[in-house]
């Protein structure tokens, strides 16, 4: 039955809001919103081009201070009529309502220079000022302009009725002039009684060209002194009208950001350049704007509620700006005004309806869910509870019905709880190193064993990735490196040392379960310690064996020595190839035993303060006859003053020392090699750069083990054992640091060491 009742509220509130909407609307409450987007595409769309040939005769201050104080004699009125004589059409937007001793002079002027059109004006008393009747039936029209409840003008009606009386518009007057025919006025609906009522007919929005000053204006005194020719009024149609600030009543229009009034004369010239042009805002009707606007929120109200709530915010914030810049470009392209408030608040309440349905749907759902697990309970006295909340909308909405989901929570809780012990104590007990993760990666069953170990040993047990993070720097497999996730679950097993409480070693087997198409990811524990201890001990018989080697090889390096400085000639020459060769015997047995001894666990790590730029400049020092000898320029970039690392002072230096010594080895003459240190909010970084021959992509990955030798055509005689990369790679990582290389081949290389600032130990 609420299934069935769904679609019904769906219908019925949505219904009910667009009535409100279609109401407010009506009644004018969003027309201050429209007016807003209205004024905003103007600022927008910026000004518009007028018709060259209407022209405003300006009385601005500098006319005012030439000619003398308002009003001006009307004798100044009669000149300027004889100097645009030339002009199709004068319209003076100046209420010559008084009296003048000059009125005979400016009429002849008028019949004589015409056509001249006057204004009316209709007082706030509602009584009308017609021009004086010294000017004979004069061409005359309102000036009256509409403004909203803003005080901003954008409309105006070119046809008035009052006081039985029909008064067109000053604009309409000068278009049928121009034109020369008549304006279509229509006819007020039936019969006009009161005569206190003005009806107004013949209704425009107007179509601003742009703000004060869009209309060319020429000052009234650089005309009647004579500065424009006769010839340049040919063809135009002429507003005379105040400019000067103070005197004139300005008027607010769309452009006036900042509240700066535009002169009286200066809309009716936009009024007139729109008669002329035919470009006048058309409005879209009420009716109409629904009928636009309503289907396109009710196809978005139908999207909502196939879509999430990150994507529904995405398709209104889309569906916002689309329809706002269709809005704004029938209104600059084609001069047509559709308001949109209706509409934008249309699509902001649909989503919130399509919201709140979602939200009671899925209110429903967990009521149902609930009652779908009551009956798997174990505890029999948690089934018997019967009242678990409202249900819907108004059960997770109210306080009431928050603490009732909250009880509900606590006893699932609390019997989850009881159903997690007791799979503990059948399925895990007698298993070693289990987990389970779940298919974001947190931790949902795990065994005793392995909890034991994770807390022993420091690592994070509740989070996949931070598991297999703690576990990728405790990989035997210097191969695998820090391994990805992807990486573990390819590898068949990996192999780890823990420390804590004794030294175990243990293989990790990652594996994938698949339950109801979701993935859950098993981790499998295996102890291998005997094994690992057998494997061990093979690689200490080899460093015993190596280690035997040492007291010949010292013996034939002295001896060697001896030779070299009693022998003469060829003699001498081979005694020095053997001392040479022994040497280079001997670094290798010593460097094969450090790495053994790290390997193993055996080398003890001594961290103190180190100064790493204290420590560049005293290899660099170590360095510089090696590097001179080649032609080399051995450079150090570091910062004077350093925070000390916490690092093992002998075995980092040793592992500077192969890094320069390979990139001077594998560089030509005349190159540089630059120490470079740098700090990071957690670590410090210590580079070795070179110049030099570079190293190919496809043995970057293997230049790290032993005895592995990379191919470069140009240092094929150059010697080498293979050890002191490895060597560099097993010190730092004894430290809990990290080596990187960046290479191209034939450009030189940059191995890079970082070091944590608060480097972890390993035994």
């Amino acid at each position: 039955m609420l299934l069935s009742m769904v679609p019904i509220r769906k219908i019925l509130l949505s219904a009910l809001c667009l009535l409100i909407l279609f109401g407010f609307d009506y009644l004018g409450f969003l027309e201050g919103m429209n007016n807003y987007f209205y004024d905003l595409a103007f600022r927008l769309r910026g000004p518009e081009k007028p018709l060259e040939k209407i022209l405003i005769a300006a009385i601005d201050e500098k006319t005012l201070s030439r000619l003398g104080p308002w009003p001006l004699q009307r004798t100044w009125y009669a000149s300027l009529l004889k100097e645009m004589k030339a002009a199709d059409i004068v319209a003076f937007d100046i209420v010559l309502a008084e009296k003048s001793p000059d009125d005979p002079l400016l009429a002849d002027a008028m019949d004589k220079y015409g056509p001249v059109v006057l204004p009316i004006l209709i007082k706030e008393d509602l009584s009308i000022e017609y021009p004086a009747r010294t000017f004979s039936a004069p061409l005359a029209g309102h000036v009256h302009v509409e403004r909203g409840i803003d005080g901003v003008a954008r409309e105006v009606y070119h046809t008035l009725y009052f006081q039985g009386r029909r008064l067109p518009s000053f604009a309409s007057v000068i278009y049928e002039l121009a034109e020369k025919r008549s304006f279509s006025r229509r006819a007020p609906p039936g019969e006009h009684s009161n005569e206190k009522a003005i009806l107004q007919e013949n209704f425009m929005r107007i179509n601003y060209s742009g703000g004060p000053g869009a209309i060319p204006r020429l000052p009234v005194l650089d005309i009647v002194q004579g500065a424009y020719p006769e010839s340049y009024f040919r063809g135009k149609i002429v507003l005379v009208g105040i400019t000067a600030m103070g005197l004139v009543d300005s008027v607010t229009t769309p452009y006036a950001e900042s509240r700066m009034g535009t002169s009286g004369v200066e809309v009716q010239a936009n009024i007139v350049n729109n008669l002329l042009l035919g470009n006048a805002i058309r409005v879209v009707p009420l009716a109409g704007s629904w009928l636009i606007g309503i289907p396109v929120a009710l196809l978005l109200y139908f999207c909502f509620f196939r879509l999430n709530e990150r994507n529904s915010l995405l398709l209104l914030i889309a569906a916002l700006l689309l329809y706002s810049l269709c809005t704004f470009l029938a209104f600059s392209i084609w001069h047509v005004w559709n308001p949109p408030a209706l509409t934008l608040i249309s699509f902001l309440v649909f989503l919130t309806l399509a919201y709140l349905f979602k939200l009671h749907a899925a209110a429903v759902s967990l009521g149902a869910t609930y009652a779908a697990i009551l009956p798997h309970l174990r505890n029999e006295r948690e089934k018997d509870k019967a009242d678990y909340g409202r249900e819907g909308l108004s059960g997770i909405l109210t306080p009431r019905g928050i603490q009732q989901q909250a009880l509900v929570l606590h006893d699932l809780a609390d019997q989850l709880i009881f159903e997690k012990e007791l799979s503990d104590r059948i399925l895990l007990s007698d298993l070693f190193g289990v987990a389970v993760f779940d298919p974001e990666g947190r931790l949902i069953l795990a065994n005793r064993d392995i909890h034991r170990l994770c807390a022993e040993n420091a690592i994070f047990l509740n989070d996949r990735d931070r598991f297999l993070a703690g576990l990728a720097t405790r990989v035997l497999e210097k191969e695998v490196g820090s391994p990805s996730f992807e990486q573990w679950l390819q590898m068949d097993a990996i192999t780890v040392s823990l420390s804590q409480p004794i030294t175990r070693y243990l293989k990790v087997d990652l594996s994938v379960l698949s339950v109801a198409e979701k993935t859950y990811f098993l981790v499998i524990l295996s102890d291998i310690t005997k094994v690992k201890e057998v494997e061990l001990l093979k690689g200490q018989i080899v460093s015993i064996v190596s280690h035997e080697l040492r007291t010949p090889m010292a013996n034939i390096q002295g001896f060697s020595e001896l030779l070299v400085g009693g022998l003469e000639g060829e003699l001498k020459q081979y005694a020095g190839i053997v001392l040479e060769e022994s040497e280079r015997l001997t670094r290798f047995v010593n460097t094969f035993l450090d790495i053994n001894r790290i390997e193993e666990g055996r080398e003890r790590i001594e961290k103190n303060p180190v100064l790493v730029p204290d420590l560049l400049r005293h290899v660099q020092v170590e360095m510089e006859p090696t590097a001179k000898s080649k032609g080399i320029e051995l450079r150090v970039e570091a910062p004077v003053e350093a925070a000390p690392v916490l690092l093992d002072r002998n075995l980092i230096e040793q592992a500077l020392l192969n890094l320069i010594e390979n990139a001077i080895k594998y560089s030509p003459p005349d190159r540089e090699v630059i120490l470079r240190v740098a700090e990071r909010f957690d670590s410090v970084i210590i580079d070795v750069a070179d110049r030099g021959y570079g190293i190919r992509k496809e043995d970057q990955g293997r230049i790290f083990d032993k005895f592995y030798r990379a191919n470069v055509e140009c240092a094929e005689d150059l010697k080498g054992s293979g050890l002191g990369l490895a060597f560099v790679k097993q010190a730092v990582e004894a430290q809990g640091g990290r080596v990187t290389v960046q290479s191209t081949f034939g450009r030189g290389s940059t191995f890079s060491l970082l070091f944590p600032k608060t480097a972890p130990e390993q035994g």
